[in-house]
């Protein structure tokens, strides 16, 4: 008996480390609990773009990244008006007009973990491997969105223990 609980045990932490791929998590905090909205494999190179209306310009802005195999890199932002919270400098990254966007190209800047919120007239949306998702037409103004990349191991232990490891 002992030894065919310890081949099913066996087949099962095998099974699950196989099976154990990295994954980019779209997650929302709902009711206290977290949500999962979108889960895609994490390959390098993987685009991430974040679309909202500024809440001070009420001008699009898009944020364009992608997974680098570890982390996001922010590639490009694109705005309509300058203000608060925007780039600007040089040392951001290169600045040109566009259609009628400012277009700060070669930013570069690593990012672990993204955390948004839906907003007042700001309509969040995020673009993910293709496929979109209105995140302001599905959860309430003020839901914090997680983004970040994960293993559904982890995500078991984490579920399991309660905290990050």
């Amino acid at each position: 008996m002992k030894k065919k609980i310890f081949i099913v045990t066996l087949i099962i932490v095998t099974f699950l480390f196989a099976t154990n791929q990295q994954k980019i998590f779209v997650t929302a905090e709902v009711d206290g609990a977290e949500k999962i909205v979108a889960a895609v494999a994490a390959k390098k190179n993987l685009p991430l773009e974040i679309n909202f209306i500024h809440s001070v310009q009420k001008t699009p802005v898009i944020e364009e990244l992608e997974f680098d195999g570890e982390k996001f890199i922010l590639r490009r932002t694109k705005y309509k008006s300058h203000g608060v919270g925007l780039p600007f400098m040089e040392s951001d990254g290169n600045f040109h007009e566009v259609d009628g966007y400012f277009i700060v190209d070669d930013m570069n800047r690593a990012i672990e973990n993204l955390s948004l919120r839906t907003g007042v007239g700001t309509n969040l949306k995020i673009k993910l491997d293709g496929e979109e998702f209105k995140l302001y037409e599905i959860f309430p103004t003020g839901t914090k969105i997680d983004i970040y990349p994960s293993t559904s191991l982890k995500k078991f232990f984490i579920a399991i223990i309660g905290r990050n490891f």
